[in-house]
């Protein structure tokens, strides 16, 4: 797998494509349970289902390489994902898809610092034009799409989280450590770092929240958003680079906000379909050589 390039391309847009839905999912739930109970559900399960695909045990090796990996539960699974489900309850999904979408920036900046990737102009003009075309399919339509400040401001605040987690990942790949072994010890810290704040929060959970469609979308976050999408972009990191698969990242809202207009009755108008085309522009200037065409 690792030295097929269009597996592991693959495996990154399959996780973009999941995470563009999860979005519209979490908007849903927030209605029945609050941001802290949807996490740690959704974590549970993953937990678990992890076990079931890789019942093998992962060896403690060094306090270093599990700081390492509590770093990462940290950033990219616990504190960045409650704040990502809480924002969603101040503002709309598009508008969160949109904030998400500046973390390759922030990627690319710390895999360059860090890891020794590169960082050429060409790659921040043609993430720059993605982002102008995020922009356009997120607020080209505003009189259709809702947004929030205060959700807004929590999602922005939180973009550089992801950014960390990618250069974690990308060194504890370094190390030995992939797989779905890597990702369930993630989730064991995430969950063992929320367990306090389930015992202590003020309202005990409403079970009554429990219904057919709450449930599908519970175990799909469980599931597929967290079980199998974390183990394959922590994959694409290792194969293509932190840089190069945050590039995924723009087009997670073309997916939210298809999502979104199935969801709620929302129109794709002229605007959205500009920023897609603006969107895919950006990500191929980012990719083009002239020199391996050529060759």
């Amino acid at each position: 797998m690792k030295d097929n390039p269009i597996i592991n391309h693959l495996l990154a847009s399959f996780t973009i494509f999941v995470w563009g839905i999860t979005f519209v999912c979490t908007k849903h739930l927030e209605y029945h349970f609050s941001a802290l109970e949807i996490l740690f559900i959704r974590y549970f399960i993953a937990y678990f289902a992890l076990w079931i695909l890789c019942p093998k045990f992962m060896p403690f090796k060094s306090f270093k390489d599990e700081l390492y990996i509590f770093g990462a539960s940290l950033s990219g699974a616990s504190l960045y994902q409650y704040l990502e489900n809480l924002s969603v309850v101040y503002t709309s999904p598009s508008s969160v898809s949109f904030i998400t979408a500046i973390a390759p920036i922030f990627t690319a900046l710390l895999a360059h610092k860090y890891l020794g990737e590169k960082l050429t102009v060409k790659l921040m003009v043609g993430m720059f034009i993605s982002l102008v075309g995020v922009f356009f399919i997120c607020f080209g339509d505003a009189h259709k799409i809702e947004t929030g400040l205060l959700g807004d401001i929590i999602i922005f605040c939180t973009v550089w989280l992801w950014a960390i987690y990618s250069v974690l990942i990308k060194k504890l790949s370094e190390k030995g450590y992939t797989g779905f072994q890597l990702t369930r010890r993630i989730f064991f810290y995430s969950l063992l770092s929320m367990i306090p704040f389930m015992l202590f929060k003020e309202k005990p959970m409403d079970y009554s929240g429990f219904t057919g469609l709450n449930t599908f979308f519970l175990f799909f976050l469980g599931f597929f958003a967290s079980a199998l999408c974390f183990a394959t972009w922590n994959r694409s990191v290792e194969t293509l680079g932190a840089t190069t698969s945050s590039k995924y990242l723009f087009v997670m809202p073309v997916i939210t906000l298809v999502c979104q207009a199935f969801y709620d009755s929302s129109a794709i108008g002229i605007y959205a379909l500009l920023g897609m085309f603006i969107t895919l522009l950006g990500i191929g200037i980012t990719e083009f050589d002239l020199k391996r065409i050529k060759k």
